[in-house]
């Protein structure tokens, strides 16, 4: 089932090769896998993956939350690679060189990758101190309809909340967060992937509670009820959550 497999980012780029040679440079990474058109990451006990799109670059929200354990050290860090923060003004809150803190200590920086994807790098005082960890952020307009809908459709209820704010949800190992935004909605790609077996008998199970898959022609490929495989035996499914976000089912061979 969906809520006992993890849940990982996905972020879009429109040059494969300079986002690879990017988060090299700048973030230190190399790609554990390489399928083909995508690159998968694993930060700690955690992973995100790189996909190449034409639909790169709408998302005009966060789409990535990166954890680190000291975050001035991580900054710093990440400047004298050649990393530039970015200055955000929220009227009650605003970053002061690059870095937004809150009255309970609490403090948040930002990001963007060589395709204008947005990283926040969120740091809290009561954080447990383990390693680093990236997780997806998934926009929303209407927090209470996307929290109705995350429980009626996909089992899932929120382990925090910030009222009007942010609902933090677990799936498997992983955590996930659903913000509220004013740019709900820009993202056109796909933001988040559950990979799991048997995907297959899971969108029977959540087409029986209401949720609709989306049915996509990439030319050579298209889905057939909603459904993408291949002759290798991988499986991809889409669908929409109540906000827009398009979050994908996958299962590989391997």
């Amino acid at each position: 089932m969906i809520t006992d497999a993890p849940i990982h980012p996905s972020l879009a780029v429109a040059d494969l090769a300079q986002a690879r040679s990017w988060y090299a440079d700048k973030l230190g990474w190399q790609p554990a896998v390489e399928p083909p058109g995508t690159l998968v990451y694993e930060v700690g006990d955690s992973a995100f993956t790189l996909f190449e799109t034409e639909l790169a670059g709408t998302a005009k929200n966060t789409v990535m939350n990166w954890n680190v354990p000291d975050l001035q050290a991580a900054i710093a860090r990440l400047r004298g690679r050649g990393v530039v923060f970015e200055e955000y003004d929220f009227g009650e809150y605003k970053t002061i060189d690059g870095v937004m803190t809150f009255p309970n200590g609490d403090a948040n920086a930002w990001f963007k990758d060589s395709e204008g994807n947005i990283i926040g790098m969120p740091w809290a005082r009561d954080m447990p101190q383990a390693g680093e960890a990236v997780g997806a952020m998934l926009a929303a307009a209407d927090l209470g309809r996307a929290k109705a809908w995350y429980a009626d459709k996909l089992s899932l209820a929120p382990i925090a909340e910030s009222e009007g704010v942010v609902l933090t949800y677990a799936s498997g190992n992983s955590k996930f967060n659903v913000y509220h935004t004013e740019f709900a909605g820009t993202a056109k790609n796909t933001v988040a992937v559950w990979r799991f077996k048997g995907v297959r008998d899971e969108v029977a199970r959540l087409r029986a509670r209401g949720v609709e898959f989306e049915d996509y022609d990439f030319g050579e490929e298209k889905t057939v009820g909603g459904i993408l495989s291949d002759a290798e035996g991988n499986v991809n499914a889409w669908f929409k959550d109540s906000e827009g976000n398009i979050l994908a089912l996958v299962e590989d061979r391997t």
